[in-house]
């Protein structure tokens, strides 16, 4: 009788221990990096922002909302310059070699500027304040096929044997639907540059700014036929440049950001060419 009771306190027990444990919460997915922005632009009042869909600026999730205690602040007005050229690698290295601080960067800008076998690819100016961020978006909307209903079949009067090149019936069916596939599924992709960048202060030196940037330009370099080119189906081959990061720069001072391998075409093949890439901050006058 005694180990039946002490059994029955046991399961009991277990049991009780077993229905007060509590499910573990999932860890949530990590969050997509982007531009930091300063705790002080992060205030902002609760509630959708309503718009126009179709307005300009996009969507009602690309308004920014403005913070509660923005209206008592005094904030710096800035501009974030961005200017990103294109030249022979060899040459470019050759010129940075003579970059050794800001002046020698100015002279490098105005010779650029001056020079035939250098191209601006890229010059962005984008207005904004001290601890806030800020977006500025030159994309087309990019919709391509993704999937395809396969091109209506021969007739059944022509035999296998004569589908070729010399019987008349074949080449009419060919020439009508033999050789269009019918895209089914579709998908957009934005091609274009889009720039995103916050800015703050450095409190340990004076006209000197903390700018988080991020840089992103999508270009279609072409078409790409998959299976026989009489079937006409075609993908769209993209190019994707980024650059991001933390940089600390003077007032009116340019500073390089990166130096990459210009785009390859569909032909993945190296150009030869390099992207340089120039940021600074002003001061808006």
């Amino acid at each position: 009788m005694k180990i039946r009771t002490m059994l029955l306190l046991g399961w009991l027990l277990g049991l009780a221990a077993a229905t007060g444990q509590e499910a573990k919460p999932e860890a949530a997915p990590p969050a997509k990096p982007g531009p930091e922005m300063a705790p002080e632009d992060t205030d902002v009042p609760e509630g959708p922002v309503e718009t126009d869909p179709f307005a300009v600026g996009g969507p009602p999730e690309t308004v920014v909302k403005i913070p509660v205690n923005r209206g008592k602040e005094t904030r710096a007005s800035l501009q974030v310059r961005f200017e990103v050229w294109e030249m022979e690698t060899k040459v470019l290295a050759a010129r940075l070699d003579a970059v050794h601080g800001s002046d020698e960067l100015e002279v490098l800008r105005k010779e650029l500027l001056a020079d035939p076998a250098a191209s601006l690819l890229h010059s962005l100016v984008s207005s904004t304040d001290e601890k806030s961020r800020t977006t500025d978006e030159s994309v087309l909307e990019f919709i391509y096929p993704t999937e395809y209903e396969p091109p209506e079949t021969p007739p059944a009067g022509i035999d296998p044997k004569d589908a070729k090149k010399g019987n008349p019936a074949w080449e009419r069916w060919l020439e009508s639907a033999g050789k269009y596939a019918v895209p089914t599924s579709f998908e957009t992709r934005n091609t274009g540059e889009t720039l995103e960048a916050a800015v703050q202060p450095v409190e340990a030196e004076k006209k000197t700014w903390d700018v988080s940037v991020s840089f992103e330009n999508v270009a279609l370099v072409g078409m790409i036929s998959y299976g026989a080119d009489d079937l006409m189906i075609e993908m769209p081959a993209f190019s994707t440049t980024r650059t991001n990061g933390i940089v600390r720069l003077r007032e009116d001072q340019w500073r390089i950001k990166s130096v990459q391998e210009a785009p390859r075409g569909k032909d993945a093949k190296p150009t030869g060419k390099s992207w340089l890439t120039l940021v600074r901050v002003d001061r808006a006058r």
